[in-house]
């Protein structure tokens, strides 16, 4: 079963260039939520959270690792992020380091429009990666 047109232009619009495109793709009561964030988002949230992301790593690519229906409204995206910390990224110092990130969202689609968006991913990774926090011991 193939994904909806709307997961593949949610999946393919996030980026630095296409986060208006991305938020555009969630129902007006749309939620986002993540390891970084203490209650789910609302549409109106998705800019400013993902903008910060965005604006540390204004170099980010993302890569698909896979993109699969799981039922007729839900698909998993498995994906890498690379990105070099150049610039501020939620309030930390920017430290010049490349980060790769790996992760993977349950994507809620209905009415041809993103309903709900449950991501995980290591937060911790990022931050060892930065060298922000001490990494696991050899």
């Amino acid at each position: 079963m193939e994904p909806p047109a709307i997961v593949r232009a949610y999946v393919e619009s996030f980026n630095p260039a296409g986060l208006e495109s991305w938020v555009d793709t969630f129902a007006a009561e749309g939620t986002y939520s993540d390891p970084g964030t203490s209650v789910p988002l609302s549409r109106n949230d998705l800019r400013e959270y993902f903008g910060g992301l965005f604006g540390g790593f204004p170099d980010a690519t993302i890569e698909t690792l896979s993109l699969d229906s799981i039922s007729e409204d839900l698909s998993v995206w498995r994906w890498v992020l690379r990105g070099t910390n150049s610039g501020s990224y939620r309030g930390l110092p920017v430290t010049g380091r490349a980060v790769t990130l790996a992760g993977c969202e349950f994507i809620e689609a209905r009415g041809g429009a993103i309903q709900r968006v449950e991501g995980y991913f290591d937060r911790l990774a990022i931050l060892v990666q930065l060298g922000l926090a001490p990494g696991r011991p050899a």
